[in-house]
């Protein structure tokens, strides 16, 4: 007997108590690439091996495996979370992390945008971070588990609940979480997408709901919220130790472009961002989640703003940075330990280098000369199994 895929997804989602199955539309939308051709570019010789399956990239000694009983699996899905307030959580560098990221944009077209531009004298311009692969979801998947696990497309993945995250670091600290998206239609929404007339939440671009243990998990999903809890929480003073904001399809320039997206920043900047009671103690990313021309190598503009010396704001970082960067700043500011991944990787995860005496991390210097690309598909463990791959429609 073969059984829909409409069918296992709807178990899925009354699995995670959630009810609005009937947005998912997971089969007819579920191989989105981005709207880009491509994934197999593949530029070796740069020097790390991010073309291999399995995330090795070479550096065995440093703990880059993709197993899933690697670093701290054994917190994944106890759900200590609390609905992601908390007083507690200090930090050797910052108390509070804020990451926000956009679509598919070239470093280059980035830097020349006044609106982008404007706020560079606000903090420090990272002008060397590389997103980890094509297309959009490994990459957000690879900010909450340290690896892309072999995702090669956009569609619904379900990570095994083993898999440890960096939820799982958080709360084996008593550190809380939350994850804001723009036009999610309730608290724990784990559908494919959500349309709406101002914008659309996609999945993919959510990088906790991809991983079981937080999707079947009733009391973890209460830290995926609509994006407008965030003023709530910044007034209230209740912020989460970390935070993630997905703007909606729109607002990230993926279904608009550039400019509309930084008209959008704007926006955001003076009515949330620039707020004293977030940047007292928040370290605040705004970056990409990967580039838009896939043959060329995958640089990202990105922007730290909030917890930066005032000595610093509007100078320019050159030290090389990945998506792994971001994870192991999180880990070193709260002694988390690693997730052995990428994480852990001493070539791709450096940390933020103005950060880095307070955090007892010795940087790594890379040539530009031996950057790789960072273009390649990646496979892993997850290759050929989403829900789409691996169901009939």
């Amino acid at each position: 007997m073969r059984i829909s895929l409409a069918s296992i997804l709807a178990l899925a989602c009354l699995a995670s108590s959630t009810m609005a199955c009937g947005h998912s539309d997971h089969a007819k939308h579920g191989n989105s690439t981005d709207g880009h051709s491509g994934h197999g570019h593949h530029h070796s010789g740069h020097g790390h091996g991010h073309h291999h399956s399995g995330h090795s990239h070479h550096h065995p000694k440093d703990g880059t495996s993709t197993g899933s009983h690697s670093g701290h699996g054994g917190h994944s899905g106890h759900g200590t979370s609390t609905g992601g307030h908390s007083k507690t959580g200090t930090g050797k560098a910052f108390d509070h992390i804020l990451q926000v990221w956009f679509e598919n944009e070239d470093f280059a077209l980035i830097d020349s945008l006044p609106q982008f531009k404007s706020l560079e004298s606000e903090g420090i311009t990272l002008t060397n971070f590389n997103a980890l692969t094509h297309p959009s979801e490994p990459n957000y998947v690879a900010a909450g588990g340290g690896s892309t696990f072999g995702l090669t497309n956009d569609d619904y993945y379900r990570i095994p609940a083993n898999i440890s995250t960096i939820y799982d670091l958080l709360e084996a600290k008593g550190l809380t979480w939350r994850l804001y998206q723009e036009d999610l239609p309730y608290t724990g929404f784990t559908g494919y997408k959500y349309e709406n007339k101002d914008g659309t939440y996609m999945r993919k671009h959510n990088p906790a709901v991809s991983f079981d243990s937080v999707a079947l998990n009733k009391t973890r999903l209460q830290n995926i919220v609509n994006a407008k809890e965030l003023e709530k929480d910044i007034e209230s003073g209740n912020l989460p130790n970390w935070m993630f904001y997905t703007p909606n399809m729109n607002n990230d320039g993926h279904d608009t472009n550039a400019t509309y997206a930084g008209n959008w920043l704007q926006k955001f900047y003076k009515s949330t961002l620039n707020n004293p009671k977030l940047l007292e103690n928040t370290l605040v990313l705004l970056t990409w989640d990967e580039n838009k021309t896939y043959p060329i190598r995958n640089h990202i503009w990105s922007l730290l703003l909030g917890k930066v010396p005032e000595k610093l704001k509007g100078t320019r970082d050159d030290t090389f940075y990945t998506h792994y960067s971001t994870l192991s700043t999180v880990e070193y500011n709260w002694d988390l330990g690693t997730l052995g991944r990428g994480d852990a990787n001493k070539t791709l995860a450096n940390v933020f280098n103005f950060l880095a005496p307070a955090l007892n991390y010795t940087n790594v210097h890379v040539p530009v000369s031996e950057i790789e690309f960072m273009n390649n598909t990646i496979t892993g463990f997850m290759t050929g199994k989403s829900l789409n791959e691996t169901q009939q429609a």
